[in-house]
């Protein structure tokens, strides 16, 4: 049982005043229904309608509200996680819907929520496809990708936006759109520069209506909205494409490594004595996160994402209790019931989206580099990221190369993100050859054995095993075997093994006698005492068994105890 940290004001199991609880709903509603623009850049692509665009917003937003309360409830993480309109599905959602218009957008997304769901199963099995090198490259690869959308109405490129001609007014509002978001970032204190983005888009919306770039016509329809209205669901309808499958594939495990590390945050935010994830919290977090994305493309809107901006939000607001998910998904469906609010999203000029679409994706790129650095890079991490990254902007540099590539070659190189993202998995794969590194004790006595576990933190230095996972292997092996010692069972000691594959560092100690239980940690418990864990100090808490994985097996008269530690 996780134990509350002392300076929440809500935590994750309390229930807010009716007052807090409507005023913190209302911000994080306010904040997810921002990345609307989104859905409103991807309507546009598609040449849809006005009425289309309209109901688009206001059926995402229902979406989007079922989604926040899926993400609390016990189906989900159970933690508020709100998800927003996701900038890791815009560039294959505008592919999709140049290509086969809305309806594909919507399969596809459908079809990424259910990979994504999928892969929720697996996640403890497939943690070795995805190290930090291949996880930061993908990240990095969708905030270029974002950029690059981005980027192109922000200089009104006219290929991309369907303007003909360049306006000072048009880059105007989309540097003091960006201007502002930065400024705030950077020099913003407390739960102010958590609003960054929301800033930026207000102040570029006042920069565009002084500069015209709202049409009359447009200010025209906001005030001829009804404030109540049923959004309309004859645009929706489902497709698929078989030569999209690896760009929303690509995109869906990008949803899954973001929906990881949210649920984590979310995790040390709410748990004072955290240590390490919980794979059952991550695993519904996944699987919610994969539903809400497929019930969106069911509804007729993009991919759905968990927000780490708005976990930041209730991390500095010290609120993180789930009811306000519950609050916040009411407030959301009585937006979707107000007409005038789709209205307004449509009217958002897009050299303003375009800024705040530059300004995530200069925050993922730089997300995804420092979580690429954040284990030491060898030689196959280095050639993994580089030929993926240089593959996949190829593309960008080349597109008609590869658009007269074989049929067959397209389906796999379809987008930046896809192309990227295979050839790094690929790599990934073919690297393993040779990666395993093991050891074992030379003698079969106790001291020998002793010995080997002494030299654990030396080994692992030399593997480029991270010295917290080491020194937690080491102290954790060298408890086993005094536990083992310690209960006059064991008639001899037959040996030790370490083994380092990458991804896993497992210990093994070998032993003639009966199957002895290991004493489990106490680390992340609960506490029957928590006055009595903080007076005994963190020291106490250290002298259980606290591997990731704790497994035993016996055979005739030999034991084996295996510790296995995620590095």
């Amino acid at each position: 049982m996780a134990r509350r940290p002392a300076d929440l004001i809500y935590s994750v199991d309390d229930r807010p005043p009716f007052g807090p609880l409507l005023a913190l709903g209302l911000q994080h509603a306010a904040l997810a229904s921002v990345y609307l623009v989104l859905v409103v850049i991807v309507a546009n692509a598609a040449g849809a309608s006005n009425q289309t665009a309209l109901a688009m917003v206001s059926l995402a937003l229902v979406a989007l509200a079922i989604s926040s309360a899926l993400q609390a409830s016990p189906v989900g993480s159970g933690y508020l996680a709100i998800p927003v309109y996701s900038a890791i599905y815009l560039a294959p959602s505008v592919l999709a819907a140049q290509t086969g218009g809305l309806p594909l957008v919507f399969g596809m997304t459908v079809f990424a929520g259910v990979v994504q769901a999928g892969l929720s199963f697996g996640l403890r099995d497939l943690r070795w496809l995805f190290p930090p090198a291949v996880s930061g490259l993908i990240v990095t690869v969708v905030g270029i990708d974002l950029g690059l959308v981005g980027m192109s109405h922000v200089l009104a490129v006219p290929e991309f936006t369907r303007h003909h001609d360049i306006s000072i007014a048009q880059i105007a509002a989309a540097v003091a759109t960006l201007a502002a978001a930065i400024g705030i970032s950077i020099w913003g204190k407390g739960i102010v520069r958590l609003l960054a983005s929301l800033a930026g888009l207000v102040l570029g919306t006042a920069i565009a209506i002084a500069g015209n770039l709202i049409e009359p016509s447009q200010v025209a329809s906001i005030v001829r909205s009804p404030w109540i209205g049923i959004p309309d669901v004859t645009h929706l309808g489902l497709a698929f494409d078989l030569d999209l499958v690896p760009a929303y594939l690509a995109a869906a495990i990008a949803a899954t490594l973001r929906t990881i590390g949210v649920i984590t945050t979310c995790e040390k935010i709410n748990d004072a004595d955290w240590k390490r994830p919980s794979i059952g919290a991550l695993q519904r977090g996944t699987f919610a996160d994969g539903i809400g994305c497929a019930l969106a493309g069911l509804l007729g809107a993009i991919g759905l994402n968990t927000a780490p901006s708005l976990v930041g939000v209730s991390n500095s607001a010290r609120a993180t209790s789930r009811y306000i998910a519950y609050s916040a998904a009411v407030i959301l469906v009585a937006f979707a019931l107000i007409p005038k609010v789709g209205t307004l999203f449509l009217a958002l000029p897009l050299p303003v989206a375009g800024a705040m679409l530059v300004f995530t994706g200069s925050m993922m790129i730089a997300g995804g580099v420092g979580i690429m650095l954040s284990r030491d890079l060898d030689s196959r991490a280095t050639f993994t990221i580089g030929i993926s990254l240089l593959l996949g902007m190829s593309h960008q540099v080349f597109p008609d190369y590869f658009a007269h590539l074989p049929k067959a070659l397209q389906t796999f190189t379809g987008g930046s993100l896809s192309l990227c993202v295979l050839s790094a998995l690929v790599l990934t794969m073919l690297f393993r050859i040779g990666t395993r590194r093991s050891a074992t004790a030379t003698g079969g006595d106790a001291s020998s054995v002793e010995s080997f576990l002494e030299s654990i933190p030396a080994r692992c230095a030399a593997w480029k095993v991270p010295p917290d996972v080491a020194q937690t292997c080491q102290a954790t092996a060298a408890e086993a075997f005094a536990q083992l010692r310690a209960s006059g069972d064991v008639d001899r000691f037959d040996g030790c093994t370490l083994t380092f594959d990458a991804v896993d560092l497992v210990v093994e100690l070998i032993y003639a006698g009966p199957l002895i239980r290991i004493a489990e940690s106490r680390i992340s418990r609960r506490h029957p005492d928590e006055e009595q864990a903080f007076a005994s100090g963190i020291s106490v808490f250290l002298t259980g068994i606290y591997p990731d994985r704790l497994e035993t097996r016996t055979s005739a008269e030999r034991s084996v105890v295996r510790l296995i530690f995620s590095a």
